[in-house]
């Protein structure tokens, strides 16, 4: 997707959702890099999905993946953990796992929160070769 501008029209399609940032127009606008991010529910993420993502067609559809069944247990000193602080963080090695399980390179990591960052942390370390982890039964 190409860059955006968010306008107000934009703003006012998503005004009425829940959690919708108290503040003007003009500071959203500015704390906004869309159409990947606004500081508001997301007037672009219907044509985010429209654009990259792809239909679930049971009849066609060649994913299968079990269940990821493995105890996670990643301590919270590692120093990319604790760059910032956060009330619900998890570690991104725990986060890791998950992804490199249910997720195949090239797939897109939907983090519809994104709180502390350290979805996009994992998931950026998933692409590199050195990874400490590696897909389990492959």
């Amino acid at each position: 997707m190409e860059k955006r501008k968010l306008t107000k029209a934009d703003l006012d399609k998503v005004r009425n959702i829940d959690g919708f940032p108290i503040g003007t127009d003009e500071d959203i606008i500015a704390l906004s890099d869309p159409p990947y991010y606004t500081a508001c529910p997301n007037p672009f993420i219907e044509d985010f999905i429209k654009e990259n993502g792809t239909p679930y067609d049971e009849a066609t559809d060649d994913y299968h993946c079990e269940p990821y069944a493995a105890d996670v247990n990643e301590g919270k000193t590692d120093p990319i953990y604790l760059a910032h602080t956060y009330h619900t963080k998890v570690p991104y090695k725990a986060i890791m796992k998950y992804i490199l399980h249910y997720t195949k390179p090239g797939d897109i990591i939907f983090d519809g929160f994104c709180g502390s960052g350290m979805t996009g942390v994992a998931s950026n370390l998933c692409q590199q070769e050195n990874t400490l982890f590696e897909k389990k039964n492959e």
